[in-house]
């Protein structure tokens, strides 16, 4: 009997260390996404984190048709990003992989040394206090490792007691640049980086649209 017990408390441990990888993922989904936002979004912690989410599974082409979905839902939009003017700046952002350290900035161990590395599967997010009431919706202070002062997200709680983003407006602003983008600005003007820099072109896609010029934008 006691080896019994012993084999069915091994048998659910194992289980638990093999769930924690795949609980961990992205959502591949949005039955799968609004599943877990159903339980996550009742605090306002959880609904930030959801966007985030929701950002990453739509900055990878292979989830984005889903992703686009998360995100309309997660950030209550009666259109789909892609066709919003009122988006229009941040869909552009989303798909430009110039801009995803933008959005790779809010995660904990991130930094513009080690090129805003993080795991999308895995990843925290660096609240900066307590948010600010006004009205009826709040105002959440996060942490951008690209920026000097804190960036803003503005959440409200509807009928059902789930929390949604109603302003991430600050979330796909310029960041101070990474490592190997101040590098490949220091060695630009030396010709003998020209053919390394042509071979890295097909790696490396041009981005496609006007850059804004590195400055105030990341304070």
């Amino acid at each position: 009997m006691k080896n019994m017990k012993k084999f069915f408390a091994y048998a659910v441990l194992l289980v638990m260390v093999l769930c924690v990888p795949a609980c961990a993922e992205l959502p591949k989904t949005y039955k799968e996404f609004k599943a877990r936002y159903q339980t996550e979004a009742k605090t306002y912690q959880g609904a930030v984190k959801m966007y985030f989410e929701a950002v990453f599974a739509y900055i990878n082409e292979s989830t984005r048709s889903e992703g686009g979905k998360m995100l309309r839902y997660a950030l209550r939009s009666e259109t789909p990003i892609d066709r919003s003017t009122y988006y229009a700046t941040f869909a552009d952002r989303l798909k430009d992989p110039a801009w995803h350290q933008v959005f790779r900035s809010f995660a904990e161990g991130s930094s513009p040394e080690n090129d805003y590395a993080m795991n999308p599967d895995d990843f925290k997010l660096m609240f900066a206090g307590k948010p600010v009431r006004e009205s009826t919706y709040l105002r959440v202070p996060l942490r951008s490792s690209g920026a000097d002062s804190q960036r803003t997200v503005w959440v409200q709680e509807f009928d059902g007691g789930l929390w949604f983003v109603i302003n991430n407006a600050a979330t796909y602003v310029q960041v101070k640049p990474s490592r190997s983008e101040i590098e490949r600005r220091n060695r630009a003007f030396d010709a003998d980086y020209d053919e390394e820099e042509e071979d890295e072109k097909p790696t490396k896609p041009e981005p496609t649209h006007k850059q804004v010029v590195f400055g105030d934008d990341y304070n």
